[in-house]
């Protein structure tokens, strides 16, 4: 199965070397190790065996992450390296040629490419407004049948941080279930709500067909243990993946799960430290968007680590993004990459870097004001 091209991932690699600064990442402030343990754990940490792990992951991990949902036991738990391992395995072992699949649109690639692959049937439930990207669930029950075998969703929403409301996703699943659907949910940006946002149930606890994938990466800054995982009541969901990831990774890395265990014991202080510097830097987002409010508009985000601004230039936002790394050296992600409009930025909001970033955003809009290129 040949698969097409990551665009996202492809416009990371293409810029890598090429920047000293970001502000497009969608992780929190990243972590290091002596931030997850104290002095007892990094010598138990030295001491941890480097064999072969349990399938379903460790229990340890595996009751740290049931700890996270309402309905949830460590044993509808399985582990994975990443949420992109999560996504690939569930597609891979749930979904077949011609099956009926209704998509969010737009979402992070994996989250329709790899059905679109197998050979599935996608459909596409569209936002009320393509820059925005805020959606109706009254348009969802059109694009479902009795022939839908999955709904895929991604709420708060990447990249645009916008959410629904608890009484709307209980709708979704209403309608999933009057289908007889499995409702896939990415709520990787989960726990990241900001005031006055409500966290959104998990859809695992929601439902029986309901299947919640989360990892370290987004909330924890953690991306390097690549510890994601599945979550669901359905015992024949998880042992389907299972089984398919005897032929992949087989388990997921003993020590990063380890280290996982010590950071979800953290979770309550990092979490308050993410969001706070999250809301500081949307802050400062703002003004920095009033400040060139002729040229740039801000959909303020309610949740995650992202906002997308459009910008009004005469370029695209590739172009415009290409320029930033060869005269800034400062990454920013365009919406094409994104599956979105080429008018769009991708904003992070996780690092402590984010002014500096914008100083020199600020510096290269100037640049392009005083040579007319605009308008």
């Amino acid at each position: 199965m040949k698969l097409p091209r990551f665009e996202l991932d492809h416009w990371f690699a293409v810029a890598e070397g090429r920047f000293d600064l970001s502000l497009s990442h969608s992780a929190c402030e990243i972590q290091c190790a002596a931030d997850v343990l104290d002095n007892a754990e990094l010598k138990a940490f030295a001491e941890i065996p480097l064999g072969y792990g349990p399938f379903d992951g460790l229990p340890e991990l595996q009751r740290a992450i049931a700890r996270q949902y309402e309905s949830i036991e460590p044993a509808n738990v399985l582990t994975f390296n990443g949420p992109s391992e999560a996504i690939y395995t569930f597609m891979q072992a749930t979904l077949e040629a011609g099956n009926q699949v209704v998509v969010q649109s737009p979402l992070f690639h994996t989250l329709h490419a790899i059905a679109r692959q197998i050979g599935c049937e996608i459909k596409e439930w569209q936002p009320t407004d393509e820059l925005s990207c805020e959606f109706d669930v009254a348009s969802l029950a059109a694009v479902c049948s009795s022939s839908t075998k999955a709904i895929i969703i991604n709420f708060p929403h990447n990249p645009t941080g916008q959410m629904i409301s608890e009484r709307a996703l209980r709708q979704i699943v209403d309608i999933a279930n009057s289908v007889d659907a499995i409702l896939f949910s990415d709520e990787v940006f989960r726990l990241l709500e900001l005031p006055p946002q409500a966290t959104l149930p998990a859809v695992c606890d929601l439902y029986d067909k309901g299947v919640s994938i989360s990892g370290m990466s987004k909330p924890f800054g953690l991306g390097g243990l690549r510890i994601g995982w599945m979550a669901t009541q359905r015992e024949d969901i998880r042992q389907a993946a299972k089984e398919y990831r005897y032929y992949t990774a087989e388990m997921t890395n003993t020590p990063c799960q380890w280290l996982a265990c010590r950071a979800l014991e953290r979770k309550d202080d990092v979490l308050a430290r993410n969001l706070a510097l999250i809301a500081a830097n949307l802050k400062r987002l703002e003004s920095f968007v009033e400040s060139h409010s002729d040229t740039l508009r801000l959909f303020r985000p309610k949740a995650g680590t992202m906002a997308v601004v459009e910008q009004r230039t005469a370029m695209t936002s590739t172009e415009l993004c290409e320029r930033m790394l060869d005269e800034e050296r400062v990454f920013l992600v365009p919406g094409k990459p994104l599956g979105m409009s080429d008018r769009l930025l991708r904003i992070g909001l996780g690092r402590s870097d984010l002014e500096a970033g914008l100083a020199r955003f600020d510096r290269f809009l100037n640049r392009l004001a005083e040579s007319g290129e605009t308008q």
